[in-house]
């Protein structure tokens, strides 16, 4: 049996934590059952002192987002696994509060491949090159 069966929705906590790292801020976030010790998903955001579209303005960075079970594709749901269950955008919906209230950044971006685009653009991201990027004012 697959590990995800073991986790209960009522269980899943999200989980913080803020570190200096290759001189700047960055916030790991998480979904996890701390009590059985699994990850569902995890995010890593950097405020980044330069905003390489317009230096005038502070902006964060999501370098990292992924929800961890077995894949499921892009246009499928199963319950029974964390992919498409809103893991993923929970943890930009936290990350997008901390970037505009805590790094008052102007800008959110995301470094992402073309396969995941269309699902930043749901979130209300456009294309710059090579970012996704969504104004936060």
């Amino acid at each position: 049996k697959e590990i995800h069966d073991k986790v209960k929705p009522d269980q899943v906590e999200l989980i913080r934590r803020d570190y200096y790292a290759n001189g700047g801020w960055e916030t790991f976030l998480s979904y996890e059952d701390p009590m059985k010790d699994i990850l569902i998903g995890l995010l890593r955001l950097r405020k980044c002192p330069e905003n390489p579209y317009d230096h005038t303005k502070c902006w964060s960075i999501v370098r990292e987002l992924h929800v961890y079970g077995t894949t499921v594709g892009v246009s499928e749901r199963d319950t029974s696994k964390f992919q498409h269950q809103g893991y993923g955008v929970l943890l930009m919906e936290e990350a997008e509060r901390i970037a505009r209230f805590e790094h008052s950044s102007y800008q959110l971006g995301v470094i992402s491949g073309v396969g995941t685009r269309n699902y930043y653009r749901k979130l209300g991201f456009t294309l710059i090159e090579p970012y996704m990027v969504k104004n936060l004012l």
